[in-house]
């Protein structure tokens, strides 16, 4: 049974603090008729059709006395009670506080007058009043209370409207700022329109305690230049505080040193960048035109030829600013390729497209061709200085390049060859030689004696008898010699020719005979027989 008790009492106290007129709202039938607000009345209190708080009955001969009792919230603190009275003629009109429902302090009291129009009234109330009674006595008229409310006191303000955090550098330690924050009665939140701006708390107050103050830490934070504004607001229980905060964060600024000097380079220079910036930053390297040269880990990079300017930036962070730039101007002209060509010896009868050409030309690519002269061109032997151009892959960077080349031009090996000859011969009749020379010049012949005659690759036999033949060449400005070779001839006489042989040559001998030349003198040679220029024989 105990148990069942307490839970009906804390429904009734749960009921009871739901009911009860709420801080800030005006009495209306509802809270007449609820008896968790109403918690006592006599009987002459109603609340007509006309609305009110109406209290005694109309009388004409007996006096009254009425009174009507309202709960307040049972949390918070009382700060005024308002309503308008009229009526109660001949009577008393008055309104009490109590805290505990049992001692009751009166805050109001006036005659009443049934001319008086509704009368405005407002006065403070005790902070622990919880309680409010209305009372009327009096004859003939009702008394009637309107527009009854009460307020709970709430307050909040603050020691300071603004705050300047005026100037400071980018990374400087925080700023900060104490303000005091007074307030009665009230849970407050606290926040920053400006996120370089923080407080060292998100919530100031609590209810039922009376004329508190609260230190609240403003810190302005250096962590990015610029101005920075925004407001501090405190605000909870329709109540509301601003604390307008400003403060400017600075950059440093910085310098860039760039002392090296530029000018003219070649495409294959190695120029390496040196600048420095006093924060200690990394410099920043631009080209006017990346397809002349780029920059990359502070070596220019260098593409083509040309005029291009580097300029050198920092453009800084957030706590420096930029510092000034420098550009200077690079010519940059083609290099000379570094190459060399040495061509292997030929043999008289190769061209000149045949030279094998051993080229060194390093790193550099490019091709090789012969200047001012056809390729299918044959020198003869000996030795001479040609006009290599050298065409580099890369134009861009390199030049082209005429580089002399000294080529020896060998004589070349001939070889005779003298086979299946007729060795067998007759006195007068001609007979092909054989030898052949593999240069196709003409073949050179000695005698062991002058029996025979050679002439334009024919054999001549003159005169009977033995007689061996050397066939050769000594070679020529192109050809080495040959080895020689011999050939042994039998020269036997012309019986049908020595029958028919005078002392004079007929004109038609005279034309078929050999005509030769010795000591000055001309010589025909015919059947064997030596004759003189007019035929006759020696």
């Amino acid at each position: 049974m105990k148990k069942i008790f307490s839970i009906i009492a804390v429904l009734a106290i749960t009921m009871s603090a739901a009911g009860q007129l709420a801080w800030d709202t005006e009495f209306t039938k509802d809270d007449f008729n609820n008896a968790l607000t109403v918690i006592s009345k006599s009987n002459n209190v109603s609340w007509p059709v006309t609305g009110g708080l109406q209290l005694g009955t109309v009388s004409l001969f007996s006096d009254w006395s009425d009174e009507c009792v309202i709960a307040l919230p049972q949390t918070g603190i009382a700060e005024k009670v308002n309503f308008a009275w009229h009526g109660a003629s001949g009577g008393t009109m008055s309104v009490y506080q109590s805290a505990d429902h049992n001692n009751w302090t009166q805050i109001f009291t006036a005659e009443g007058n049934a001319a008086v129009n509704a009368k405005d009234e407002e006065f403070a109330l005790a902070t622990n009043t919880r309680y409010l009674k209305f009372a009327a006595t009096g004859r003939l008229v009702v008394a009637t209370f309107r527009r009854i409310s009460v307020t709970e006191l709430k307050s909040l303000s603050c020691g300071t409207d603004e705050w300047n955090a005026k100037s400071g550098m980018v990374d400087d330690a925080p700023k900060t700022k104490t303000v005091n924050i007074n307030w009665t009665n009230i849970v407050a939140e606290v926040s920053s329109t400006d996120e370089h701006f923080t407080v060292s708390t998100n919530t100031i107050g609590q209810k039922n305690l009376i004329d508190q103050t609260t230190q609240l830490t403003i810190t302005y934070s250096h962590s990015e230049a610029g101005q920075h504004s925004g407001e501090i607001v405190i605000a909870g229980e329709g109540k509301e505080v601003k604390i307008a905060v400003t403060g400017e964060t600075s950059k440093y600024d910085q310098d860039l040193i760039w002392n090296q000097t530029l000018g003219e380079c070649l495409t294959t220079d190695n120029i390496s960048l040196s600048a420095f910036v006093s924060s200690g930053l990394d410099v920043v390297w631009e080209t006017s035109d990346s397809t002349i040269a780029t920059v990359e880990n502070n070596i220019v990079k260098i593409r083509r030829s040309g005029t291009v300017e580097i300029t050198a930036t920092q453009p800084g962070n957030y706590k420096f600013n930029a510092a000034p730039s420098v550009s200077k101007k690079l010519i940059i002209s083609k290099a000379n390729p570094i190459v060399s060509a040495i061509a292997d010896d030929i043999t008289y009868g190769q061209k000149l497209s045949e030279v094998v050409l051993h080229e060194n030309s390093g790193v550099v690519e490019g091709t090789f061709e012969w200047l001012n002269v056809n390729t299918d061109t044959v020198f003869n032997a000996g030795d001479y200085i040609l006009d290599l151009l050298f065409t580099p892959a890369d134009t861009g960077i390199y030049n082209t390049r005429t580089l002399p080349v000294a080529l020896r031009v060998n004589k070349a090996v001939q070889t005779i060859v003298w086979e299946e000859q007729i060795t067998e011969l007759t006195v007068g009749i001609a007979v092909a030689s054989t030898a052949v020379l593999s240069s196709g010049l003409p073949v050179t012949y000695a005698y062991t004696a002058c029996l025979l005659s050679i002439e334009d690759g024919m054999i001549m036999p003159e005169e009977d008898g033995e007689v061996t033949v050397v066939a050769y060449h000594p070679g020529n400005e192109n050809y080495l010699p040959t080895t020689i070779i011999m050939q042994e001839f039998t020269i036997a006489p012309n019986e049908d020719e020595m029958t028919g042989m005078n002392d004079q040559l007929s004109p038609e001998q005279m034309r078929d005979g050999r005509k030769f030349i010795h000591a000055g003198k001309v010589y025909i040679s015919y059947g064997g027989l030596v004759y003189d220029a007019d035929g006759k024989r020696l």
